[in-house]
């Protein structure tokens, strides 16, 4: 099975009220509603409220797109490539995961945690510290015979005003605090080829004084990872049944660990040097065994 073959954009309207309850929803750590999933005439409607509506055919291949009137072009691009495409894919058999990555000499340093908790923000501090972006929102995994491989995906990192003004040491521009703008390519180291994951970081909400990282039990980290998964359909058991087995194999060969630290930016740049500094001690020490 393989996704969108056919993408049709539609023109801009309302979501109208449906008729059926959602299957399925996403919701935010305080609840709030990120995505809904619905049947629709046998086939998925994937809704984002206030901002689009995708309908999906059975077999994944022909896409329809209903954006809300207000929303801009980038931002849809974001939603499609951000969500709906690694929802697509895993369903058809790979392995997305919501996360940000950058390449430490070598290896990937993947971090997963939920929305608005700073993913994009610290990957692209590191990136801006020479460790090259792979992604800011989607970790694209593959697996080969002895190590997974994390590919780089869009080639440029979608932050907040504030994060955005730190990273670019520029003053902040006006700006909604709903709004995030792109910080392109050029002025962010960028990775270009597949680079084997090293490890895995679970992020904590920032309710710390000082920078915590903390290897996981091996009996929590598949539990922890599959909440940063995306799952189509939860009720069909086959390939929720495929989808565990590729995120149990994976739990199984990299490590994680739990990261947290003060979202404060007067100390984040020591916390980001700190944090490149403790992988690459590790990674050195496991090269030397």
């Amino acid at each position: 099975m393989k996704p969108a073959s056919s993408f049709v954009l539609l023109a801009p309207g309302p979501q109208r009220d449906l008729a059926t309850d959602p299957y399925d929803r996403w919701l935010s750590p305080d609840d709030t509603v990120i995505a809904e999933f619905y049947r629709h005439a046998g086939d998925f409607l994937l809704r984002f409220p206030e901002q689009a509506d995708f309908f999906i055919t059975r077999d994944l291949r022909d896409i329809r797109c209903s954006p809300a009137p207000d929303m801009d072009e980038a931002s849809l691009q974001s939603l499609f490539e951000n969500s709906v495409r690694p929802v697509l894919s895993n369903h058809a058999g790979s392995l997305n995961l919501h996360g940000s990555a950058v390449n430490i000499e070598g290896r990937a340093l993947a971090v997963m945690g939920y929305s608005r908790r700073g993913k994009s923000t610290l990957a692209g501090a590191l990136a801006m510290r020479g460790l090259p972006l792979l992604t800011e929102d989607v970790l694209a995994i593959s697996r080969t015979e002895d190590r997974h491989m994390v590919t780089p995906q869009r080639a440029s990192l979608r932050v907040f005003e504030d994060s955005a003004a730190f990273l670019l040491g520029r003053p902040e521009r006006p700006q909604s605090e709903s709004e995030k703008r792109d910080i392109a390519s050029g002025a962010i180291p960028v990775a270009s080829a597949p680079v084997p994951l090293g490890a895995m970081c679970i992020l904590g909400p920032g309710e710390t004084e000082e920078l915590s990282i903390s290897p996981m039990r091996q009996s929590d980290i598949l539990a922890e990872i599959m909440q940063h998964s995306f799952i189509l359909d939860v009720e069909d058991k086959a390939a929720l049944r495929s989808h565990f087995e590729r995120l149990a194999r994976l739990a199984e060969a990299v490590p994680c660990y739990a990261l947290d630290y003060p979202r404060d930016f007067a100390q984040f740049s020591e916390t980001v040097d700190t944090i490149a500094a403790y992988f690459q001690t590790e990674w050195a020490a496991d090269a030397g065994q």
